[in-house]
C-alpha cells in the first residue's frame, strides 16, 4: 500500500510541469501582444494583479508599483522640406529684386536659380573683370555692394565663390593657366566681401574650376563669353 501511495504522488505532481509551461507560454504571448500595441496602463495593471494574486506572488489588495512598457515614438517634424524650399525661393526673389537696382545690368549676364543647397547666382565676367584679369574693376564695385547690403549682410547663409573661365589657353601675362586665373578671381571676390562688407570669414569659401564646368559648349565666342563667369552658391541652413 505504501508503494502504491508513493507512485500516485509522483504521477500527481507531473501536471505542475505542464501547467508551468503553459503559463510561461501565455505570459510570453501577452508580452508579445503588449510590445506590438499601444498599452492601456490601467488594464495591464489589473491583469498583472490578477496573475500575481492567482499564483501567490502577493496578497490581493496590497499595493504594488507597476512599470508598463511604453513604445518609443520618434517625433515627426512636418513640412521641414517644404519650409526649406520656401526659404530658398524667398532668397532667390530678394536677389532678383536686388539685381534690378544695378544700372545697366544685361539680362544675359546674370542668372539666379534655386538649387539643392540653396540659391545659385551667376555673374558674367564683364560685371566684374576685364578678360584675362583677376582684379575687380572699381567701376563694378556697386554690383557686389548690392549683394552685400541687400542679401549677404541680411542672411546667415554660407557663401561659396566659384571662378570659371573659357577654354582658351592663357599665353603670357601674370597667370600661367586658367586654373590660376579662376581661383584668383574667386579669392579676390571673397576678399572684397570681407573688407567691404564685413562678412565673416567662416561663412566664405573660394574655388576655381577654370574651363572644367562650362555652361555652354565652347564652339563659338558667344558661348565662351557666357562661360567666363563667377558663381555664388548661397547655402541655407535646413534647420
Amino acid at each position: 500500500m505504501k508503494r502504491n501511495h508513493k507512485k500516485s504522488e509522483d504521477e500527481g505532481g507531473k501536471w505542475l510541469s505542464t501547467f508551468n509551461d503553459m503559463v510561461t507560454l501565455l505570459l510570453t504571448f501577452f508580452v508579445l501582444i503588449i510590445s506590438l500595441s499601444t498599452p492601456d496602463t490601467a488594464k495591464l495593471a489589473e491583469v498583472a494583479i490578477s496573475f500575481n494574486t492567482a499564483f501567490g506572488m502577493f496578497e490581493s489588495g496590497s499595493k504594488i508599483d507597476l512599470n508598463v512598457f511604453t513604445p518609443f515614438v520618434v517625433p515627426v517634424i512636418k513640412n521641414r522640406a517644404s519650409l526649406f524650399e520656401k526659404k530658398k525661393k524667398k532668397l532667390a526673389g530678394h536677389i532678383n529684386d536686388a539685381a534690378k537696382t544695378i544700372a545697366g545690368l544685361e539680362k544675359r549676364t546674370m542668372d539666379v536659380k534655386v538649387i539643392n543647397e540653396g540659391v545659385s547666382v551667376v555673374l558674367g565676367e564683364k560685371l566684374l573683370f576685364k578678360t584675362g584679369m583677376a582684379e575687380i574693376e572699381e567701376k563694378n564695385y556697386p554690383v557686389l555692394k548690392v549683394f552685400l547690403t541687400s542679401i549677404l549682410q541680411e542672411s546667415d547663409c554660407q557663401i561659396r565663390v566659384e571662378g570659371h573661365t573659357d577654354d582658351v589657353p592663357i599665353s603670357g601675362g601674370r597667370f600661367s593657366s586658367n586654373w590660376e586665373l579662376s581661383i584668383a578671381r574667386a579669392v579676390n571676390v571673397v576678399k572684397f566681401f570681407i573688407s567691404e562688407g564685413g562678412i565673416s570669414e567662416e561663412r566664405l569659401s573660394a574655388a576655381g574650376y577654370a574651363d572644367s564646368k562650362p555652361l555652354f559648349p565652347s564652339g563659338n565666342d558667344h558661348n565662351r563669353e557666357l562661360n567666363r563667369r563667377v558663381e555664388f552658391i548661397l547655402t541655407l541652413k535646413k534647420g
